[in-house]
């Protein structure tokens, strides 16, 4: 005959766990802001698991008080006996819980910046991008980051949901230039380019609302206006560039304004 204790702890857990999908999906009924909606989302999830939690103690309570004594003692002498491969044991264990990145997405982990192409127990594998450049291109390098440093460094992911990233290209204009042709080139060429991909970045825009508290950004590209010396006027133009062709983009804005000011100087 199965044991009591585990027959309350599986009835527990289940009647929980439905308790909290059911409230989980009555959230999305409410008409919440996405902010509010994720919260309530999350205080649920977490209060759910809070119960449970107690439960489950209160339920294996005299067994869990020997095995404490068991597991302390097996967990000062691991700690003693490798506290680098404990660390980055951990920090698999956080990556794992949490979520942060997956294979495929561009991440920032410290100084060290790349496409993830593996993760293990002990270490995360990226192909390497270089970490200052705005073009977003591989250098061809693999680095190997250990674990360990997930728990002490921020992970910055920015592949995640969202692919693109709003970038500003400059350019500056002579006193004797027509900065407002230029401006009216420069954001025909942004709107262009981001034209070809509109419908995929106001989607994933979309999904990230709805998941974080999140207020959508501006799709269509900006263009600033300021004055330089000498009388010259600098032109940047902000917008949504994927990930991984900032490079090849803005190049072709680039190519853009040298176009017009030759066609410009040659009038």
């Amino acid at each position: 005959m199965m044991n009591p204790k585990v027959m309350i702890s599986i009835a527990l857990v289940g009647a929980l766990l439905l308790f909290g999908l059911m409230a989980r999906a009555a959230v999305r009924r409410f008409d919440l802001s996405p902010e509010q909606r994720r919260r309530t989302k999350n205080m649920v999830l977490y209060s759910t698991l809070v119960v449970i939690g107690v439960g489950l103690v209160i339920t294996w309570a005299q067994q869990l008080a020997a095995a404490a004594i068991v597991a302390s003692g097996f967990a000062v002498a691991l700690v003693l006996f490798n506290k680098e491969l404990t660390l980055n044991i951990l920090g698999w264990w956080l990556k794992t819980m949490g979520g942060s990145f997956r294979i495929g997405d561009r991440i920032r982990i410290g100084s060290v910046r790349g496409d993830v192409i593996d993760y293990g127990v002990l270490t995360t594998t990226l192909m390497e991008v270089e970490a200052m450049a705005e073009h977003g291109m591989r250098t061809g390098n693999v680095v190997c980051v250990p674990n360990a440093q997930l728990l002490t460094e921020p992970v910055v992911n920015e592949t995640r949901i969202l692919n693109y990233e709003w970038k500003e290209v400059c350019f500056e204009l002579p006193a004797s230039a027509d900065w407002r042709a230029a401006e009216a080139t420069l954001f025909a060429e942004a709107r262009a380019i981001v034209d070809e991909y509109r419908p995929d970045v106001e989607s994933e825009l979309a999904e990230m609302s709805e998941h974080f508290a999140f207020h959508a950004i501006k799709v269509e590209p900006h263009v600033f206006v300021k004055g330089a010396s000498g009388g010259g006027v600098h032109l940047w133009v902000r917008v949504a560039l994927p990930s991984r062709r900032i490079a090849e983009l803005a190049d072709r804005l680039n190519r853009a304004m040298v176009d017009w000011q030759q066609t410009a100087t040659q009038t």
